[in-house]
């Protein structure tokens, strides 16, 4: 990492404390680098747990009762949960529910009765998306996390496309969901 990259990173740090969040743009202009390049510093911000990459921009983690242990397992399983796979549920009453993949994500979604809003990673590209218009490969070949299996992608062409490859069964939010109960009611039957 070049010295000007670690500075930016700590102006950055320094800009987003005392004004809370900051665009892509913003950043950009400020430092007289591209966006791209802004990107590449919030993505180490953000993997080293610094900052939260939002959708254009990003902010401070918010400090609430939850430590920073609490704050970075998954609330399904416990295990650690990484900014590329991350799956978000946001309950109504502003609380933020994180998953280590999709496959959490979903089971916290279908248990959360005022859940509002969730967020998932596309598995391709890294960028956050809406969970109810993804679109999931349940049971592929590659394993990332939690069994079985589920990847989660912003465009069907590109589920497809990972499909032929890997293999898996493509289906929707609540086809997966629905699919989850079924695999659960089918061991519990065992």
């Amino acid at each position: 990492m070049t010295s000007n990259s670690l500075d930016r990173e700590n102006q950055i740090l320094e800009y987003l404390q005392s004004h809370g969040s900051a665009s892509i743009l913003q950043l950009a202009e400020m430092f007289g680098v591209s966006n791209m390049t802004i990107h590449r510093d919030l993505h180490k911000l953000a993997e080293a747990g610094k900052i939260i990459k939002k959708h254009g921009g990003a902010t401070l983690p918010k400090s609430g009762n939850r430590t920073q242990e609490e704050a970075s397992s998954c609330a399904m399983c416990g295990k650690s949960v990484s900014q590329r796979t991350v799956f978000i549920v946001k309950l109504d009453n502003g609380e933020e529910l994180r998953a280590c993949c999709a496959h959490c994500g979903l089971m916290l979604q279908s248990r959360s009765e005022n859940a509002w809003q969730s967020m998932t990673t596309d598995y391709l590209y890294g960028h956050m998306i809406s969970a109810g218009q993804a679109f999931y490969l349940v049971g592929s070949t590659i394993s990332i996390c939690c069994v079985p299996s589920i990847l989660a992608f912003g465009s069907k062409s590109d589920a497809e496309n990972f499909q032929k490859g890997f293999g898996g069964q493509l289906l929707g939010m609540s086809e997966t969901i629905d699919h989850m109960r079924g695999m659960m009611h089918m061991h519990s039957g065992m």
